[in-house]
């Protein structure tokens, strides 16, 4: 009998192949050969796959995307204060531990990429609109829960926080020891508390 063969788990291989990769040595590494041996596959199995460099970048990219919007998905499961989601979620976006810093920098190879990419700055502009969706939302809630202000704009305000952590994010890469994992939760804590009511 022949083996049933799983062909979203062999490609979340692949996009794993990919992460590990650019995590190490930059999107710059990522060819089809190249992730085929990362994986343990032989590049003729990858090109049933993905018919090229394009298609795999773009998939890893979505799937980092997706692991991310779970994580963020779990966060309101566990949570029930509106502002602490927020904060939460927030948070997620942060270098704060080394998974998250390797992460964040494969996402900033994704951001220059997307510069010169179509289909890949739409990804990410999906992306980043469903991350201040989520923020906004959890600021509207928490503005009717009396936590916020009545005057804030949550649509702006969610906009403002998702660009200080990416700013944040961007500079605690590039200057780890400028801005710590304790200093980037600070600055966080300190725009949102400049919301409350």
């Amino acid at each position: 009998m022949p083996k049933v063969v799983d062909h979203e788990e062999r490609r979340a291989e692949l996009a794993a192949a990919v992460w590990r990769l650019a995590s190490r040595e930059g999107l710059e590494a990522i060819t089809v050969r190249r992730v085929a041996e990362e994986a343990g596959w032989s590049t003729g199995a990858l090109v049933h796959y993905f018919g090229d460099k394009e298609e795999l970048i773009l998939f890893a990219f979505r799937t980092g995307a997706d692991r991310v919007g779970r994580r963020l998905a779990k966060l309101d499961e566990h949570e029930a204060d509106p502002l602490a989601r927020a904060r939460a979620q927030l948070l997620e976006g942060l270098p704060l531990d080394r998974d998250r810093q390797d992460e964040m920098r494969v996402w900033f190879s994704f951001l220059g990429l997307a510069l010169t990419r179509p289909t890949l700055a739409r990804a990410q502009r999906v992306a980043y609109r469903a991350w201040r969706e989520r923020i906004r939302d959890r600021l509207r809630e928490a503005q009717e829960a009396g936590q916020v202000r009545a005057e804030v704009d949550c649509e702006a305000e969610a906009a403002a926080l998702v660009g200080l952590v990416d700013g944040l994010a961007v500079q605690a890469i590039f200057e780890p020891r400028l801005l710590s994992a304790s200093r980037q939760v600070e600055l966080v804590d300190a725009r949102l508390e400049g919301l409350r009511a």
